[in-house]
């Protein structure tokens, strides 16, 4: 599998020049050679695929929304030493916050419009594709513009429940380049639901995960693995889950349990998909599956993982003031010490850096052995960027569940699949659900959305965040208000 990837990667690459924003521009030349990529199923998949890829870009999934930015505001890091390169950041400057999320704007909105010229070529060049592959392809891109717009809203966009009539982003429904009013809040979640149900109605009866799984192997009689590794892509059950993290966000926790429970029973009835991962792959020395690859509903695939976040964000051969590392006394008490915690154990480990200096390290992205002995295949654990994966499913279900006792259930699952020993029976179960968050999404960029969500003051390093909401929020970059300014749009 690693070297078929690879190999789809360079070709994806090489077919988009530099990046997938480079393939759509406004020339008619340019016109011409994008409606030549979609005469045929294997330009749609490389326009997609381009897509996907471009996900990883630092200003997204790379580092801002995942291991880089969310984090360094949830206070996971020691970043704070007046000396440090992400003390700013970490302190909430008002100037080093914008800064963190500029590129993330401008990335994501260049990305929606190659995301919407992709669905308009699925209804104007319809007769290219077969079923399957129409139904896959428009469900997995109106998934990728809610995504987009999600992540966009929870940055830019106010504390929703404090104020959902606040106008926040613009919502690009179409390819045409011109100036989107800002919309409000209320209406922003709207268009995300919407664009998830019809990625999911899309999706259904078509996605072959609902049948086979993830099927993480290449097709066994040598034909193309479009629609194999479905974990890798935004299938159904990623966009039922995602449906339920949009719906929680927002307050509508009736919804958000509507979701989770489907999509639990989807994958637990019938079969067996996304299984917690196993003690044997998460504790094989040297071959540990410290992503637990098996849940990961979606996740990105990474060929430079090791390079372009490793080794610049956690690796030993950082120095104090790049490093990110955590507290050795906070971890161990956010994990209340309990050494039988798989995530404890082997997502950190003592190192010693280049001065000499003994630290506890982030290990959860080193590199590993996942080759497997028997069918020399990568088993993706050096590669994935988890994006959604099922333990936030169960705790949304935690969360939302109307019935308490089976609330605690959900949590439970969690927590056995950690190796952690069930909550008690008088626990308060949201702050227990609270807890698991801390413990579940170190390196994945979720649990400042929380305390965002709930307008916590207090966060995982004990230290207040501050009594003030707009910590919370960030502004408009200078670059889009300088141009809405130029092109006659006040808001």
């Amino acid at each position: 599998m690693i070297r078929k990837l690879k190999f789809l990667v360079y070709v994806v690459l090489g077919a988009l020049t530099l990046s997938c924003s480079d393939w759509l521009k406004v020339s008619s030349e340019d016109r011409i050679m994008e409606n030549d990529l979609f005469r045929t199923t294997r330009g749609f998949m490389t326009a997609l695929n381009g897509i996907y890829i471009d996900l990883l870009n630092s200003s997204l999934y790379g580092k801002t929304l995942t291991w880089g930015m969310s984090d360094i505001l949830a206070q996971y890091y020691t970043c704070r030493e007046k000396d440090h390169a992400s003390k700013s950041l970490a302190d909430f400057d008002n100037v080093a916050r914008n800064n963190a999320v500029s590129g993330c704007w401008s990335r994501s909105y260049a990305l929606l419009n190659n995301i919407n010229t992709v669905l308009e070529h699925c209804e104007s060049d319809r007769g290219v594709l077969d079923d399957t592959y129409y139904h896959v392809i428009k469900g997995e891109a109106l998934a990728l513009r809610a995504l987009l717009h999600f992540e966009l809203f929870r940055i830019f966009g106010p504390s929703y429940s404090k104020d959902k009539e606040k106008e926040c982003i613009p919502y690009a429904l179409n390819s045409e380049t011109k100036v989107n009013p800002l919309l409000p809040a209320k209406e922003i979640a709207r268009l995300i639901m919407e664009d998830l149900k019809s990625a999911e109605e899309s999706l259904a009866g078509y996605d072959p995960v609902i049948e086979t799984g993830a099927e993480w192997g290449d097709d066994p009689e040598g034909g193309v693995n479009d629609i194999r590794y479905r974990s890798m892509r935004l299938n159904y059950y990623a966009v039922q889950a995602l449906m339920a993290r949009v719906a929680l966000y927002c307050g509508e926790k009736d919804v958000a349990w509507e979701y989770a429970d489907k999509m639990i029973r989807g994958i637990r009835e019938e079969h067996e998909w996304f299984p917690f991962a196993t003690r044997e792959e998460i504790v094989t020395t040297n071959r540990e599956d410290r992503i637990f690859q098996s849940e990961i509903l979606f996740g990105l695939y990474n060929l430079k993982r090791k390079e372009s976040v490793y080794e610049v964000g956690f690796g030993s051969g950082l120095k104090q003031g790049s490093v990110l590392r955590i507290d050795k006394d906070i971890m161990r008490d956010m994990y209340e010490g309990d050494d039988n915690d798989y995530r404890l154990s082997y997502w950190f480990a003592e190192m010693v850096d280049p001065d000499n200096n003994s630290y506890l390290h982030v290990i959860k992205y080193k590199e590993v052995d996942d080759v497997d002995p028997v069918t020399k295949i990568s088993k993706g654990y050096s590669y994935i960027m988890p994006i959604l994966r099922v333990s936030e499913v169960y705790l949304i279900a935690a969360e939302c569940c109307p019935d308490p006792k089976e609330g605690r259930n959900y949590l439970n699952a969690v927590r056995t699949a950690r190796n952690v020993k069930n909550i008690q029976d008088d626990a308060d179960l949201t702050t227990c659900v609270e807890q698991e968050y801390k413990r579940e999404f170190v390196g994945e960029g979720q649990l400042f959305w929380l305390y965002k969500r709930k307008g916590k003051s207090e966060i995982a390093s004990g230290e207040k965040l501050a009594e003030e909401e707009r910590f919370y929020l960030f502004d408009l970059p200078q670059t889009e208000q300088d141009y809405r300014k130029e092109n006659g749009v006040d808001n």
